[in-house]
């Protein structure tokens, strides 16, 4: 111990510790500036994400929705006998299509020429 210097070796640079309180309170001022901005921006992500998520859900849902029930609907009024097919095809907006639709679905899968059907109906 005795061969080591007196030199100070603990030197603090002049006006250090009169100028580090205000550097600490500027490093965390800048901090919070960043994180406030930071939260403040993902909060404004998760409402805008979250009110066209609702907005565009419930666009494609209500129709599809809407559809469905009144097909529901539909068919209730049929089965409960309050309806016949006379008021079904003045409720709809094409009745062809929908005879067309009957037809083809009970004599698509026929076969025959329009010669055949034609003696078959007369007979």
């Amino acid at each position: 111990m005795k061969n080591l210097s007196k030199k100070d070796i603990f030197k603090v640079p002049d006006n250090y510790f009169e100028s580090l309180s205000d550097q600490i309170l500027d490093k965390k001022a800048s901090r919070k500036s960043k994180v406030f901005y930071l939260r403040s921006m993902a909060a404004a992500a998760v409402v805008i994400l979250g009110v066209a998520m609702f907005v565009f859900k419930n666009e494609v849902n209500t129709a599809d929705y809407l559809h469905q029930n009144l097909a529901e609907d539909i068919n209730l009024y049929i089965n409960a006998g309050h309806w016949g097919a006379e008021e079904v095809l003045y409720l709809s907006d094409d009745p062809n299509l929908i005879l067309d639709q009957i037809i083809n679905e009970e004599w698509g899968s026929y076969n025959a020429t329009d010669f055949e059907l034609e003696n078959e109906f007369l007979y």
